[in-house]
């Protein structure tokens, strides 16, 4: 595994593979000298920093999960669906609700119509009198509050997005060339393999002990947030980078493969709500993004998962070929009804499907 960027000069652990499993075969991401980057227009040459190939397509594209493409479609086609389904409910529901319009009406003219030059007392006296809209008028009809619901929510996500960004910006340290430029090099490396037009920026935000990264998106920019205790793995607990490389590449897919975009949130932004769908084609995304990860870490990933089961300091001690073997074993059907109510694939199932010698799509249930 590639051990450039660790700052301590220490070598990684070497990676135990199970009995039976190969490591995945990949086409080697070669080095391209200086002089021959003519043809790298998004990131122009640096001195001392090295320029990466962009993988293949038709290579890319093979990691994705075999049923993800075709998930999206279905929750696309079920959003689409809910949308019109609601505009039809409200048209057709108008005429009904022409009183509840007629009184809103009449109730908003009289409100205005109050006299202004009323003494401060009786005023007081009015006001504690009056009656809400609702209360005057009646409940406001299904059919408005689905519509009103739908289109408020269109609206609100470019805003509900922009401000969860201004709150993780303000709240982390972004990665650069200057603060953790060994992460930093690991983003712009993945950036030019995968043919990106810019480096995604990359921030770190105290996880108070979670353990967890996650791209999202605000419009027109993706960007990447880990959580600090993930980057102890790194700087602190083993220097293992490998483990960082295969976290930050998994990312870097759901960024490369449109996961975290404004389109393809809107896309099923309704139909993902619903249960068990959503869920489901959530777990092919991750899949997929994992199997990117392989490919661009050239790690296998199973530390990546320990540091999520046993946490940073334990993580190194657990056997992996243990591990897998338990993993085997963890089957009935309570575990396959969890594992239909999660986003994320079960562990278990999440780490066989890494070490899967022959690159299998994970298994959805």
């Amino acid at each position: 595994m590639d051990n450039n960027f660790n700052p301590q000069g220490i070598p990684v652990q070497p990676v135990v593979t199970p009995p039976g499993v190969t490591q995945p075969q990949y086409p080697p991401q070669q080095y391209i000298p200086q002089q021959n980057m003519q043809n790298m227009q998004n990131f122009p040459q640096q001195p001392g920093r090295p320029m990466y190939e962009p993988i293949d397509k038709r290579i890319l594209n093979q990691c994705r999960h075999k049923a993800e493409k075709r998930w999206y479609r279905r929750l696309f086609v079920l959003n689409l669906l809910i949308i019109i389904a609601v505009i039809v409910y409200f048209v057709y529901s108008a005429e009904d609700n022409q009183k509840y319009y007629e009184d809103a009406y009449h109730y908003m003219a009289e409100s205005v119509s109050v006299q202004e030059e009323e003494d401060a007392q009786a005023s007081e006296e009015s006001k504690s009198e009056d009656k809400s809209l609702e209360e005057a008028v009646g409940e406001t009809p299904e059919n408005i509050q689905y519509f009103v619901m739908v289109i408020f929510t269109i609206i609100a996500i470019p805003f509900v997005v922009s401000y969860a960004y201004a709150q993780y910006r303000s709240m982390s340290v972004q990665i650069t060339e200057k603060t953790y430029p060994e992460i930093y090099a690991i983003v712009e490396e993945y950036a030019q393999k995968l043919g990106m037009k810019r480096v995604p920026k990359v921030y770190m935000v105290q996880g108070n002990g979670v353990l967890n990264a996650f791209s999202s998106f605000i419009p027109f920019r993706q960007y990447i947030e880990i959580y600090a205790d993930l980057l102890e793995v790194a700087y602190r607990e083993y220097h293992d980078m490998a483990t960082i490389r295969f976290i930050i590449a998994h990312e870097m897919g759901h960024i490369y493969y449109k996961h975290a975009t404004m389109h393809y949130y809107y896309g099923m932004m309704f139909s993902q709500l619903i249960p068990i769908v959503g869920e489901t084609a959530s777990r092919a995304r991750e899949y997929s993004c994992d199997r990117l990860a392989q490919l661009l870490s050239g790690s296998d990933g199973l530390d990546a998962m320990m540091t999520l089961v046993a946490g940073i300091h334990l993580y190194k001690q657990v056997d992996k070929v243990d591990y897998v073997q338990h993993a085997l074993e963890v089957k009935g059907f309570f575990l396959f009804c969890y594992n239909l109510m999660c986003s994320h694939p079960v562990m278990t199932k999440r780490v066989i499907a890494l070490a899967d010698p022959e690159r299998k799509s994970g298994k959805l249930y």
